[in-house]
């Protein structure tokens, strides 16, 4: 009679050893780790978080999640452009571009548009994915800014 597979000692040793090698291959695949600064700043996706449905006064605050105000701190406003990359509208005009000593910002009267509001100049802080303006001619949007994990994608890149 004849005996099924394995037929000797050393096949069953070749097929274990075959097994193993296979198991930990697979788990080295399994733990492969992308790290953040890997991936390429270009590589980053944005969308308009900010629209205007008429010309309106923005302005506003910015404080942290402790309540203390981000004072000097650079705001912008990018417009899409033709190419749908965001382009520089218009910066902060108090204070050279920045918030005043009470976290205070004025963009001045914005055009109808979809814009992308940029509260922080790297990825520390998490961006608003939508930042609302109520109607009418004046809009005060009072914003409160959360750390962001070091360790997430794109948190090194520069704000787009």
């Amino acid at each position: 009679m004849r005996r099924a597979w394995p037929a000797n000692s050393y096949d069953l040793a070749v097929m274990k050893i075959v097994a193993a090698m296979v198991l930990f291959a697979s788990a080295a695949f399994a733990q492969m780790v992308i790290r953040p600064e890997r991936i390429p700043c270009s590589e980053e996706v944005v969308r308009s978080n900010f629209e205007l449905k008429g010309k309106i006064h923005v302005s506003g605050e910015l404080k942290d999640s402790s309540g203390a105000q981000f004072v000097n701190w650079k705001i912008a406003l990018k417009r899409a452009d033709e190419k749908e990359k965001f382009v520089l509208y218009r910066a902060i005009s108090t204070n050279a571009n920045s918030t005043n000593k009470d976290g205070h910002f004025d963009l001045g009267v914005g055009d109808v548009g979809r814009y992308r509001f940029l509260l922080a100049p790297n990825g520390g802080f998490e961006q608003p994915v939508r930042v609302l303006c109520p109607e009418g001619r004046d809009c005060e949007i009072n914003l409160v800014l959360q750390a962001n994990p070091t360790d997430q994608p794109f948190a090194g890149c520069p704000i787009q």
